[in-house]
């Protein structure tokens, strides 16, 4: 009889097939053992044990928004104390300039432009973020884009600024952020389709109110009191009026909201909080406004729809612009470094 006949083969192979699966089922045995005692896995100095007698009780969810010792700040010479009491400072009328993403494409001509003021500006804002998410300083935030320039070359500048004692303000799109939709897309504003709704800049959104968001803004004002800025100002602070947009509730209340929220959460850093916005709801709640606006006929119904959420219109508005229109003096004015129009792209 030969070995391997047809019959001895077909006994071979249903043998083949029932250790298959007897392996198969042992296996997916092992498996679930493994994930199950994995919990009961403990390292020690001498090895990993098994405690059986452990607690495994959830204890929910354990997310909770970022507070100043998330990231702490060490201040140089000063006490924290010292450091922190310096948002308590009265406001005073600022004047100075601003720098834009698009001057820092090169530091070099912005640090000449500098030099060349006929008298050292008091006060300067950065703009340290663009509208798309990238960073113009090294952060340390997960997933952090840097922007493609000489960061070095921004944060010496910066270090310049703080050593002459020039008042810095860092100036930070608030909700204007593709990285960070993109990576996070249930923070975004949505359209009906449920895809994200995009700026004519190409811009994604961020909910003002999603605690994410929030806890982002915190996180980016944490790093640049470490850098040495004086003032932090987010701006464009507010939910666009798009029809596109899906949204419940009262759109400018909600960015009140979030506006008093962050303030709140970064109360104990040595920063000052300011928003880049004209409405009263979060004037009420900012240490100073930033306006962007060129047309000099726009400030008296500016201030006249402001000055009920003000103590000092003076020292708590400032206007940003390129016009030398004399009807934005009186208030805190900031012109560019460098006059020029075109944005980062």
């Amino acid at each position: 009889m030969r070995f391997f006949s047809y019959r001895n083969k077909l006994r071979l192979k249903r043998l083949a097939v029932i250790l298959g699966a007897v392996a198969a089922v042992a296996l997916a045995f092992c498996a679930i053992r493994f994930i199950y005692l994995q919990r009961y896995l403990v390292f020690t100095d001498t090895g990993a044990v098994f405690d059986y007698d452990q607690s495994l009780t959830s204890q929910g969810d354990t997310h909770t928004s970022l507070n100043p010792e998330d990231f702490p700040v060490e201040y140089a010479g000063l006490e924290q104390s010292q450091a922190v009491s310096s948002q308590e400072q009265p406001l005073e009328v600022l004047s100075g300039y601003y720098i834009t993403t698009s001057m820092l494409q090169d530091p070099a001509v912005v640090t000449a432009a500098l030099e060349a003021a006929e008298t050292a500006p008091k006060a300067v804002m950065v703009e340290m973020k663009s509208i798309y998410g990238n960073f113009y300083y090294a952060s340390s935030l997960a997933g952090a884009n840097t922007a493609s320039v000489d960061i070095s070359a921004v944060e010496a500048l910066i270090d310049r600024l703080a050593q002459d004692k020039t008042y810095l303000i860092a100036r930070i799109p608030a909700f204007s952020d593709n990285n960070f939709a993109l990576a996070n897309q249930s923070c975004g504003l949505p359209l009906s389709s449920g895809a994200l709704w995009m700026d004519t800049n190409g811009c994604y959104w961020l909910d003002p109110q999603d605690a994410a968001v929030q806890d982002y803004l915190v996180a980016i004002a944490a790093e640049l009191a470490d850098l040495g800025f004086d003032e932090v100002v987010f701006d464009q602070y507010q939910i666009p009026d798009s029809e596109n947009i899906v949204y419940e509730g009262d759109r400018t209340e909600a960015a009140a909201a979030s506006a008093q929220t962050v303030k709140d959460m970064l109360e104990g850093y040595a920063i000052r909080v300011s928003f880049g916005s004209t409405a009263a709801g979060v004037a009420a709640v900012s240490d100073r406004l930033y306006i962007s606006n060129d047309n000099g006929a726009a400030v008296e119904g500016i201030m006249a729809s402001l000055t009920e959420s003000l103590t000092d219109p003076a020292a708590q508005i400032v206007f940003c612009t390129a016009s030398r229109d004399t009807r934005f003096e009186g208030y805190g004015l900031l012109r560019p470094l460098i006059e020029q129009s075109s944005e980062e792209q």
